[in-house]
């Protein structure tokens, strides 16, 4: 399937490379990842999980596979599911990351797939030249395929902020000024 993502442009590979040892990354992702399955049927739903929480999944020693959890007004159905793994490399933690569409969203553009081969099968076979069910089709096709493509471009982009905010959140924060001590 990921070779499928790939192929429509659906799926982004990224290894990012982090100053954190990989027991510390994983403990914070345990920290704001509630423990619970990404797909869309679960026994939780996402306004249900605490606040504190951003992301649901299953996070191990090794790999984790997350997703962004949904807020309790938010409308957006499209979060991708976020598939990694850690190893380290020279001191450093190198963090191979695989945004993809959930299976969910990949029924649903293959589904609309088939509504526009119906509805251009269907205009061909009665000879109609009325193309307005073959223009909806293709514009409710088109308007799946670029949520999904800029869903799963924002997804990564808000997971290596993530990562980011670990590895500065671990460097010391306090600063130390000279005081004067003439005031």
């Amino acid at each position: 399937m990921n070779s499928f993502c790939q192929s429509i442009g659906l799926y982004t590979h990224k290894n990012i490379d982090i100053d954190l040892n990989t027991a510390e990354v994983i403990e914070r992702l345990r920290k704001i990842t509630y423990p619970t399955h990404t797909t869309f049927i679960s026994l939780i739903s996402d306004p249900a999980i605490p606040t504190r929480f951003k992301y649901r999944g299953m996070v191990y020693e090794k790999n984790f596979t997350i997703k962004k959890r949904r807020c309790f007004f938010d409308i957006n159905l499209n979060y991708p599911v976020i598939k990694g793994s850690l190893y380290d490399q020279n001191n450093r933690t190198t963090v191979s990351t695989a945004c993809i569409p959930s299976f969910f969203q990949i029924v649903t553009l293959v589904l609309l797939l088939g509504f526009f081969l119906v509805a251009v099968t269907v205009n061909i076979k009665n000879g109609v030249q009325d193309f307005s069910f073959i223009a909806v089709s293709a514009l409710m096709l088109g308007t799946q395929y670029f949520v999904l493509k800029r869903e799963i471009i924002k997804g990564k982009y808000d997971f290596e902020r993530e990562l980011d905010h670990m590895v500065q959140k671990s460097s010391n924060t306090v600063l130390h000024y000279p005081y004067s001590a003439s005031l």
